[in-house]
C-alpha cells in the first residue's frame, strides 16, 4: 500500500484521498520540525535530537490535540527520567536485575499500547525509554544536561502541537479510529512480543558500542509497534524505503549547499520542504508509522545530531542506511524468534487469520 502511494506522489493521483484536514496536517508537521529544528540549531543544544523528532512525532502519530494528547506526553516524559535514573543510577551494578526491569517496563508500556487508550503514553515510554537508556550507558553523559532536554524538547513538542494546531485547525472535526477488540491472548502475545524483542535490542546496545547508531536504535523500537510478526515485517520493508528516500533527499540537500550548510536562511527552506513532501506521504498513506513517518524521522534524527559545518552528512547517510538495514534484519530475526515461542502456549497464542 505504502510503496503504491509513493508512485502516486510523483503522478496524478485522483483516486488517492488527500483532504483539507490531510493539507493543513501536513503543515503542521513540515512547519513545526522546522522550527524546532531551527530552536536547537540556534541555540547549538547538546541533545538537539529530542527538540526536533518529539514534535514530529507527537503532530504525525496524532493529527488531533486536547488535554488528554498533552497529558499522556508530557507526563510519560517526566515518569521516565525519574525511572532512568533509578534504573541507572542504582541498579547498573547488577546487570541482570537492570535487565528483568528493562524488560517489565517495555511489557507494561507495550501493554498500554495494545489496548489503545493510553498507546500515546506507551508508545512515547518505549522511545525515550530506549533512547534514554542508550544514551545514559556511556560515562561521558552528562544526567542532569540530558533529563532537562528531554523535559524541555517534550514541552516544546505540546507548546508546538497546540500553536500549530489553534494557527492551522482542521476544517472539520475528525473522527475517531475504529477500536480493534483484542481477547487477552492476543494482548499478552503482543505484550511480551514487543516487550521481550525490546529488551534484546537493549541488551545488544549495552554490550557493544553504537554511540552513533540512533537511527538503528529507533528503526529497530519503532517496527516493534504493529506488535506482531506480519505487522513488523510490513513495517520494516516500510522504514527500508523511508530511509533511503531521506538519505537520498539529505544528501541532495548537502550536494546543493556544499560549504554553506551552517547558514540557517539556506538550509531550513530546504528542510520545511524535505519535511513537507515526507508529510505529505505521510498523511496520504494513513497507515500511521509507514514510509512517510520514517522519511519524517530521519530528516529529524539526522540534521537534529549533524547539521553542524564540521559534519559530513554523505558519510551519516551512507553508515544509516547500512545500520538500518542490518537492525531490521536483526531484529526481524527475533520477532519470529519469540514469535514462534509464543504460539506454542495457548495463553499467549495469536495467529493472524485475515
Amino acid at each position: 500500500m505504502s510503496i503504491n502511494t509513493l508512485a502516486h506522489v510523483f503522478t496524478p493521483h485522483g483516486n488517492i484521498v488527500y483532504t483539507a484536514n490531510d493539507f493543513r496536517q501536513t503543515l503542521r508537521i513540515s512547519v513545526a520540525g522546522t522550527i524546532a529544528l531551527s530552536i536547537s540549531t540556534f541555540y547549538n543544544v547538546q541533545y538537539g535530537v529530542f527538540f526536533v523528532v518529539y514534535p514530529l512525532m507527537l503532530l504525525s502519530l496524532v493529527p488531533v490535540f486536547n488535554r488528554h494528547v498533552a497529558t499522556q506526553f508530557v507526563f510519560s516524559a517526566a515518569v521516565n527520567c525519574v525511572e532512568m535514573v533509578l534504573i541507572v543510577g542504582y541498579l547498573s551494578q547488577w546487570p541482570l536485575v537492570m535487565t528483568l526491569v528493562v524488560f517489565g517496563l517495555y511489557v507494561m508500556r507495550f501493554r498500554f499500547m495494545s489496548k489503545g487508550p493510553l498507546f500515546l503514553l506507551g508508545s512515547m515510554g518505549v522511545v525515550c525509554q530506549s533512547t534514554m537508556l542508550n544514551f545514559m550507558s556511556y560515562p561521558t553523559t552528562n544526567w542532569h544536561t540530558l533529563m532537562f532536554s528531554n523535559m524541555e524538547a517534550c514541552v516544546m513538542a505540546v507548546a508546538l502541537s497546540a500553536l500549530l494546531h489553534y494557527l492551522i485547525p482542521d476544517v472539520e472535526p475528525r473522527q475517531p479510529p475504529p477500536r480493534i477488540e483484542k481477547d487477552a491472548a492476543r494482548v499478552r502475545h503482543e505484550s511480551l512480543l514487543s516487550g521481550t524483542v525490546a529488551t534484546m535490542i537493549f541488551v545488544v546496545f549495552q554490550i557493544c558500542d553504537l554511540s552513533d547508531s540512533l537511527s538503528a536504535l529507533m528503526a529497530g523500537i519503532l517496527i516493534l509497534f504493529p506488535m506482531h510478526y506480519r505487522g513488523a515485517v510490513i513495517s520494516s520493508i516500510w522504514r527500508v524505503v523511508g530511509v533511503v528516500l531521506a538519505c537520498l533527499y539529505i544528501l541532495l540537500v548537502q550536494l546543493l549547499i556544499y560549504d554553506f550548510s551552517n547558514h540557517m536562511l539556506l538550509m531550513m527552506p530546504l528542510i520545511g520542504l524535505g519535511l513537507a513532501f515526507s508529510a505529505r506521504l505521510h498523511v496520504m498513506e494513513k497507515v500511521g508509522a509507514g514510509v512517510g513517518f520514517a522519511s519524517i524521522t530521519t530528516i529529524g534524527i539526522m540534521f537534529g545530531q549533524n547539521l553542524h559545518p564540521d559534519q559530513d552528512l554523505v558519510f551519516s547517510d551512507l553508515y544509516r542506511i547500512t545500520s538500518v538495514t542490518v537492525a531490521l534484519v536483526a531484529t526481524l530475526t527475533m520477532v519470529f524468534l519469540v514469535h514462534r515461542v509464543l504460539n506454542c502456549f495457548a495463553a499467549t497464542r495469536f495467529v493472524i487469520t485475515e
